[in-house]
């Protein structure tokens, strides 16, 4: 096995940073930003994002879910009442990081399983084993969906910690994943790269007050939404 090992780059540093703090957009691309700067800055102690606004809390990842569970692939359907979604890699929207909810699959899991493993709306999925020459492995999604599902086993379900906000939590995971954050947990086997999700949830990373998350998060769906808009006309 080969573990890949890889600093992020100054600019993937700048991706991450610009996702988790719209504020720190540069000023020339910022006209019209509903949020001034925040009026005062501390060191953050992550190498990757030097200083945080004054409020912020600085912990690992891992503290804003309460668990990262395996899923279950289970028996082939039959029809019967075991029968429920159970969630891949392949319904994973790498643009939009949530979950689609086209040509699902189905499988039999016992009721034990289903109650234990059961994916619920605000859920996010992690994947663990995948990946590509082109695509690592890692990317982290939000279940936004109400009918009950559970997921595959390259998949691990984690769910949100009280008081934080799962759609910032899906965004600041986006962030890392565009910023390669992730490398250095993805241990290579021929054809197939698996996520230590241990070492990648001990990353550290800034905390806003839940406040102040729905407020990014909002910044972010807003934004999101508008660039959706001018590529649905574009092409």
């Amino acid at each position: 096995m080969k573990v890949l090992k890889k600093t992020p780059t100054e600019q993937d540093a700048a991706v991450v940073q610009m996702c988790l703090d719209p504020t720190e957009v540069p000023s020339e691309s910022r006209k019209g930003n509903r949020y001034p700067a925040y009026p005062v800055y501390k060191p953050s102690g992550i190498y990757w994002l030097p200083k945080v606004p004054q409020n912020w809390t600085v912990h690992r990842l891992k503290w804003s879910i309460t668990a990262c569970e395996n899923g279950a692939w289970g028996e082939d359907p039959d029809g019967g009442q075991d029968d429920v979604v159970c969630l891949r890699v392949a319904d994973f929207n790498r643009d939009k990081f949530t979950v689609d909810n086209v040509n699902l699959t189905f499988r039999a899991i016992d009721e034990r399983h289903r109650k234990e493993r059961g994916v619920q709306k605000g859920d996010l999925l992690i994947e663990k084993s995948g990946g590509g020459e082109k695509q690592l492995v890692g990317c982290v999604v939000r279940f936004d969906h109400d009918f009950p599902a559970v997921t595959s086993n390259f998949v691990a379900r984690m769910p949100i910690a009280d008081n934080q906000c799962s759609r910032y939590w899906a965004y600041a995971h986006a962030a890392l994943y565009m910023g390669r954050l992730n490398y250095p947990a993805i241990k290579q086997t021929t054809g197939i790269q698996n996520l230590d999700t241990g070492e990648y949830l001990n990353n550290k990373i800034a905390y806003p007050p839940l406040s102040e998350q729905e407020k990014i998060a909002a910044f972010l769906d807003w934004k999101t939404a508008q660039i959706d808009e001018i590529l649905s006309k574009k092409f």
